[in-house]
């Protein structure tokens, strides 16, 4: 499970991400959508522990993703990211891409990393 509570970012002075809540269940499929610049790879890079957050709270799984003992490539290895036009195959789905990791790095079987 994803839960957001709070989420602000800001870059400088400006404010790119304000009081996000959010709550995703295991099995659910979110999808963010808005216009160029508006912060949804903002967003997916506060839940990967990619950017710091200024104010609120990111837990993947009950894991503050952004405390200081989190260890964040144990975190990591339990997410996944597709990115717009880097590092995936295009003859592959986007889901196709994010379970090729955990079946290469983690040796799990295809319908392991598909779940």
């Amino acid at each position: 499970m994803i839960r957001i509570d709070g989420l602000h970012k800001y870059f400088g002075d400006l404010h790119v991400l304000r009081g996000i809540d959010l709550e995703v269940q295991k099995g659910e499929v979110l999808s963010v959508i808005g216009a160029s610049g508006s912060g949804k790879s903002t967003l997916l890079y506060c839940i990967n522990g990619i950017e710091p957050v200024q104010q609120g709270s990111v837990l993947v799984d009950g894991i503050d993703v952004h405390a200081k003992t989190t260890d964040l490539n144990r975190l990591r290895q339990r997410l996944g990211m597709v990115f717009q036009q880097w590092n995936s195959f295009p003859h592959l789905t986007a889901i196709q891409n994010v379970a090729l990791a955990p079946q290469i790095v983690k040796k799990m079987s295809k319908s392991e990393a598909m779940e």
